[in-house]
């Protein structure tokens, strides 16, 4: 009789057992399916390009189309200004190239009610070495001017923004003596003549990749190495409307980190770039505030190299678009992670195959459903195509 009195305590602990786990992976399986039904597939992707490397960096949405400029490689080996206009499917409207002898390169794009607006850099016009281009088309990408800004040395414009009076350019000027790059802004009116240019940074290289309308004045984000902690740091300006600092943020341990993108959002600014951890990048997202002062900061990415090349928000999320090589197909895939509103990861998606794939743009179609540009090895005519993708409805 004493064998049997613990037998119905021990079934009931191993019965309670049993549905513990069985609970427990339950919970797992929908938190997994929460996860996989947010991330958005794939609705339509077209490839723009020929044998040699073409690459997609900016693009804009005009009316029903879309409209992507990048770089393409011509007969002489050289890059050229690379234009495609698309249907609302994706499927090529039409096609140009800009540039002569030298390298040219399209690095970001605006629409106008005439036309496009293209600045990037340019070895076919203007100075020795490289300038800073500013070149604009009509509707239908015919050449209505171009302009050139530098001087020794070589410059280039990474980020473009248009403001009532004419456009602003952000990049980089290199100092033809002591070979130190400095960030670069350049003000034009309407058609492209200068009115005034500024160079921004210290003894070592510092660069912009990005500007935004602020509050009052501008934003710009890019890297620094004359402040800050050591190695690049991720650099962080406001100026105001003339184009005099306000101020001068840095962000960034002893390694190198770097913003590639800033937006503007009611309480602050956030910005994505790259960190670098201990054998490899990560994907970097910092919220800060109106002051510049940091609110939090996030990190996304594995063993390999993941990065963040551009952001926007949806509602309350934000998406950032990049790269990775820590998940995915291959050798490096398109990433997109969304984010809520505290930088938390709410989904991730990878696009891509086998081989080398990369986004640099995105834009946001309506609500959950997204445009990304940037350039794929795994499909296309060969080498590297511009590669131009519109994702479902995330959580059909």
């Amino acid at each position: 009789m004493g064998k049997n009195i613990g037998r119905p305590s021990t079934l009931r602990k191993h019965m309670a057992s049993k549905k513990m786990m069985v609970t427990l992976l339950i919970c797992a399986f929908l938190l997994w399916l929460q996860v996989v039904i947010g991330q958005p597939d794939i609705d339509w992707d077209k490839t723009f390009g020929e044998q040699k490397n073409d690459r997609g960096i900016a693009f804009q949405k005009d009316g029903t189309s879309y409209v992507v400029v990048g770089y393409t490689i011509a007969d002489n080996g050289k890059r050229d200004v690379y234009l495609v206009k698309t249907h609302s499917d994706g499927e090529k409207d039409w096609d140009k190239t800009f540039g002569e002898a030298g390298d040219d390169m399209g690095w970001s794009l605006l629409t106008a009610s005439d036309g496009y607006v293209i600045a990037g850099t340019t070895e076919s016009y203007g100075s020795e070495g490289k300038d800073l281009l500013l070149l604009k088309t009509d509707l239908d990408g015919e050449e209505t001017w171009t302009k050139h800004f530098g001087g020794p040395g070589d410059q280039w414009g990474a980020s473009l923004l248009k403001n009532t009076d004419g456009y602003l350019i952000a990049g980089v000027s290199e100092s033809p003596d002591a070979k130190i790059m400095n960030g670069y802004l350049v003000k034009t009116d309407l058609d492209g003549n200068k009115e005034w240019e500024y160079s921004f940074g210290g003894s070592k290289n510092d660069l912009f990749n990005s500007i935004q309308k602020a509050d009052e004045g501008y934003i710009l984000t890019g890297a620094t190495e004359s402040y800050g902690s050591g190695g690049k740091d991720l650099w962080l300006m406001k100026i105001d409307s003339d184009g005099t600092e306000v101020w001068n943020k840095q962000f960034g341990e002893s390694k190198d980190e770097w913003g590639n993108a800033v937006i503007k959002v009611s309480d602050g600014y956030i910005i994505t770039g790259v960190k670098d951890e201990t054998d490899n990048r990560d994907m970097w997202l910092i919220k800060v505030d109106l002051d510049g002062s940091q609110k939090w900061d996030n990190s996304f990415g594995g063993s390999g190299n993941d990065g963040g090349w551009d952001i926007i928000s949806d509602g309350s999320n934000y998406l950032v678009a990049g790269y990775t090589e820590s998940e995915g197909n291959g050798n490096q895939d398109m990433w997109l992670v969304k984010t809520d509103s505290d930088g938390n990861e709410v989904w991730k998606q990878t696009f891509g195959e086998s081989k080398f794939d990369l986004c640099r743009s995105i834009l946001r179609y309506s609500t959950g459903i997204y445009v990304l540009v940037g350039w794929t090895e795994s499909k296309g005519n060969g080498g590297q195509d511009i590669w131009l993708l519109k994702t479902k409805k995330e959580g059909t």
